[in-house]
């Protein structure tokens, strides 16, 4: 057994998942004979790209809900992309609201998250009054058993269990929010973090072992990785093949007319 010792920026952590998600079979096989639907989010702009064979120029536009250094907040409407429907291998111009009733255990919803737990639960952050995109979808596939894939960076990592943190969420329940208020639920599926991608990609097994960063850094994560001198060579080169990869800048929405009336403060 060997050891390599990797550091992935968010944008190159995003870019592995999205490698490792593409090669998925389920993800195979719907684009031979089904539907994938990808949601929007920085990190499915990424998986989009890898599963579609397109270059999504400017990533900030296939997303809505965002963090930012000084708030939470959605992207700019005015030329944002909707979410991805593509149908046995092929691009369309359908939206989710299209398909969503169709969907069967053959097809493969993509959705990002907003939290990962210890135990592996997935968190959405829910600003819309309604719960948004798996508010309106999370019956559906869940009664269908349609495969659920949640690509999600482990700097989204929080020590605490998704049920717990839910509970005391909720966007119409606080005194003052920095940015659009939110709450949250819980989302079953298969979650793919880096630890997974690698693992997927090159055989081999990782281990978060530090996190931070400054100079462009900030939310990076260190990786110990085992396996056979083989495969971590072929670890080696896939994973140099990805350093640089550019940070996503997102254009906001203008807060003055924003219906969130985001930048509510303490009363």
């Amino acid at each position: 057994m060997e050891r390599i010792f990797v550091t992935l920026t968010p944008s190159e952590g995003k870019r592995l998942i999205a490698k490792a998600v593409a090669s998925m079979e389920p993800v195979r096989a719907a684009l031979k004979g089904g539907t994938i639907v990808i949601c929007l989010g920085t990190t499915n702009a990424f998986v989009l790209e890898e599963v579609a064979g397109i270059r999504v120029e400017d990533k900030g536009k296939f997303s809505i809900g965002v963090i930012t250094g000084e708030m939470t907040c959605v992207s700019r409407s005015k030329g944002r992309m909707a979410e991805a429907v593509i149908r046995e291998g092929k691009m369309t111009e359908l939206a989710m609201k299209d398909v969503i009733e169709g969907l069967t255990p053959k097809d493969v919803f993509i959705k990002g998250a907003n939290a990962l737990d210890p135990w592996g639960t997935a968190g959405i952050f829910l600003g819309s009054p309604v719960g948004g995109t798996i508010g309106a979808s999370i019956g559906v596939l869940m009664a269908r058993g349609v495969k659920v894939i949640i690509p999600a960076s482990l700097e989204k990592m929080v020590p605490y269990s998704i049920g717990e943190i839910a509970s005391r969420m909720g966007n119409r329940s606080y005194s003052a929010s920095m940015g659009m208020p939110v709450g949250m639920m819980s989302l079953n599926g298969e979650v793919v973090t880096e630890v997974e991608a690698i693992n997927m990609l090159y055989g081999c097994e990782a281990l978060p072992a530090g996190g931070g960063g400054i100079g462009g850094g900030e939310g990076s994560r260190c990786y110990v990785i085992e396996g056979n001198e083989e495969d971590l060579k072929a670890a080696w080169a896939g994973l140099s093949s990805i350093k640089g990869e550019g940070r996503v800048a997102v254009r906001l929405e203008e807060c003055a007319g924003c219906r969130f009336k985001c930048r509510k403060g303490w009363q």
